[in-house]
């Protein structure tokens, strides 16, 4: 629950929402670029090493990235994979989102940290 003191009180990073854009670059192409989208309070915590969030997955013939920390932050529409968060000079890259108890008040965040691909 959202009004919990204890749930509010743990949202105590700041951090940035960002979305990646194409710029064109005058010359028929374009260049990609990440452009700030809002400025939310977030609790960070590392992935706990023995659950699933630190594990590696195989998907689709592909090695997914291994998740490094789970953010939670105040429900928000429109929020996707394609997006990224910036906290004190680093990126954490969405990876999977999880609306808690499906009632559009707190959301989970399962990111990597690093540059983004």
């Amino acid at each position: 629950m959202i009004g919990n003191k204890n749930t509010t009180s743990r949202l105590r990073h700041r951090v940035t929402l960002q979305q990646e854009i194409r710029i064109p670059d005058g010359a028929g192409g374009f260049s990609n670029s990440w452009q700030d989208m809002a400025d939310l309070w977030a609790e960070i915590n590392p992935a706990n090493a023995k659950s699933l969030y630190g594990i590696e997955k195989l998907f689709a013939g592909k090695i997914q990235a291994e998740i490094s920390h789970k953010i939670t932050i105040r429900y928000r529409s429109g929020i996707s994979t394609s997006m990224r968060l910036l906290f004190d000079n680093r990126a954490f890259n969405i990876r999977a989102i999880n609306n808690i108890h499906e009632n559009n008040e707190i959301l989970e965040l399962l990111v990597d940290e690093g540059v983004a691909n």
